[in-house]
């Protein structure tokens, strides 16, 4: 499998689309897909990368929603943990079942885990026999200490699951996409809507890399930008306010390893978790209201230091952290639906705000919403999409086959096979690489071949040189932040060495022909990113 990510806009033509979509996070990749596989003409456009923002700001699970049970949000959860089950049938390679245990569960917490039970009942109903997620059980200290599960008087033991790159998981959506005919690009900005009377007929946009202007028309145009959901709406008193302002800021953080799995804390504040991540400990998420310029938020060291504090008051670590424990931070604005005060207990359902009921045809807003439901969700605003074009289509497929190149039955088996196929990579490095790029790995190892030194091992988990030619491309990777963060797990500790950075930049230099000015600035740019707020 060797398909390759163009940017359309290079080679745009004027073309209309049945859909465009505005936003490349996992709300407009799932749809992208959904669209694209039903028979729609598709455009997609990111004014960054891929798979950033909010899509990026996360802690990686694939879970129900326990939590929500609190709001009786019965349906959100059902959903959560059906969606659960989707994606890990339809990308084996990237999602997986994950322990965890709630220390001390109170009555409410133990009713709660009761109804999750009862509302996963399909949690077995797995392509892979290794994805199917138990019942959950408590235990007493003895046999928590026995097995190595922590330290606590009693504490509830049970599974959701993880993914194990959510940017990857967005690209394999893309992927899909395009493999049924989707144009996409990044680095495209949206400059304002275009309109015929009444009716939203397309965007206006501008190639950030090039400055070229364009104007893409569509029957349809989604509005799945996240946190700019309001920033685009703003562009026409027209459309102006349908939604509230207000985002809820998340960060987390990453420290040496703390627990053997993840272990859950709730506190006034909310709740957070400590989750064993790549030998070291992950851990979050900070849950605050942000009213600001979404382009002017950033993460800070006052709100790492806050996080910290409230973790030393809630949780059971015997050490207590400091800043000096903190590798990497990361973090983002979620968009809500809601204007409560209370941004823990607001509602993560999707909604749909279809501008027809203000007199507006031709636009859709999509907004708020759970990760994990993102698909279930593109099945939705695909339906209104439908109902508007009145255009047949073909089968709903999203749920039924594999992500592009994760046709992998079983994956614990087939990483054993590849590992001893290609005995000349460590087992590491395989096991990595058919983990996050799935069958698309060889593409990878074959670069390796033909040239030696993309065989370079560069991290603890077997990461090579030859991923970061392959991003390249083969996905459309345009900065070095889009390799470091968004493409491959090389940024997400931190700085490496000077050493493996040389290695690393000096490469995407060379196959980006960059001039020495630009390899200087975005040298400069990717170790701003790395490093820690001061």
């Amino acid at each position: 499998m060797n398909l390759k990510l163009d940017r359309f806009i290079d080679s745009y033509n004027g073309e209309e689309f049945d859909v465009t979509i505005i936003g490349g996070g996992i709300t407009g990749a799932t749809l992208a897909y959904e669209a694209a596989s039903r028979g729609y003409t598709v455009a997609l456009i990111e004014k960054k990368d891929f798979g950033g923002a909010t899509s990026a700001a996360t802690g990686k699970l694939i879970h129900g929603g326990l939590r929500y049970l609190k709001q009786f949000e019965i349906g959100l959860v059902r959903e959560a943990l059906k969606e659960r089950r989707i994606l890990s049938n339809i990308a084996p390679n990237l999602v997986y079942p994950y322990p965890m245990v709630l220390p001390k569960p109170g009555l409410i917490a133990r009713i709660g885990l009761f109804v999750y039970d009862l509302l996963s009942f399909d949690s077995k109903w797995t392509w892979d026999e290794s994805k199917q997620i138990p019942n959950h059980k408590y235990l007493k200290r003895k046999e928590l200490l026995e097995q190595n599960l922590g330290d606590f008087e009693d504490a509830a033991f049970f599974y959701d699951a993880i993914c194990l790159s959510p940017e990857r998981l967005t690209l394999s959506f893309l992927k899909s996409a395009v493999s049924y005919g989707a144009k996409i690009a990044n680095y495209t900005v949206v400059d304002d809507l275009i309109w015929h009377e009444n009716a939203v007929v397309g965007i206006q946009v501008h190639d950030a890399l090039s400055q070229k202007k364009y104007q893409i028309r569509s029957k349809v145009t989604i509005n799945a930008s996240g946190p700019w959901t309001h920033n685009i709406l703003s562009k026409s008193p027209k459309t102006e306010q349908p939604m509230p302002k207000k985002r809820s800021e998340g960060i987390y953080i990453i420290t040496k390893k703390l627990t053997n799995l993840m272990t859950l804390y709730v506190g006034e504040k909310g709740h957070f978790s400590f989750a064993p991540w790549r030998g070291h400990s992950m851990i979050g998420p900070t849950e605050k209201s942000y009213f600001g310029n979404v382009e002017d938020w950033k993460l800070t060291k006052e709100s790492i230091l806050e996080f910290i504090d409230y973790i030393n008051e809630t949780s059971h670590i015997k050490e207590k952290l400091s800043i000096d424990d903190v590798v990497f931070a990361y973090g983002g604005l979620r968009p809500l639906i809601e204007s409560s005060d209370d941004t823990y207990s607001a509602s993560r359902r999707s909604e749909l705000y279809d501008h027809s009921r203000d007199g507006i045809q031709g636009l859709i807003t999509a907004a708020g919403g759970k990760y994990t439901t993102s698909r279930h969700f593109a099945e939705s605003i695909f339906k209104r999409i439908k109902k508007k074009l009145k255009k047949k289509s073909t089968e709903n497929i999203s749920a039924k086959q594999y992500l592009y190149a994760s046709q992998i039955p079983n994956i614990e088996i087939f990483i054993q096979g590849a590992q001893k196929q290609n005995t000349e990579f460590s087992e590491k490095t395989i096991d990595y690489l058919v983990r996050h790029y799935g069958l698309q790995y060889e593409i990878i190892l074959e670069l390796a071949r033909k040239t030696k030194n993309l065989a370079a091992v560069l991290n603890a988990d077997g990461e090579i040189l030859a991923e970061v030619v392959y991003v390249i491309r083969y996905e459309m990777a345009k900065s070095l932040s889009d390799i470091f963060l968004r493409r491959t797990g090389l940024g997400t500790l931190g700085i490496l060495s000077d050493e493996i950075m040389k290695a690393i930049i000096d490469t995407a230099a060379a196959e980006w022909n960059w001039s020495e000015e630009t390899k200087k600035k975005e040298t400069e740019s990717i170790y701003k990113i790395l490093k820690l707020p001061v």
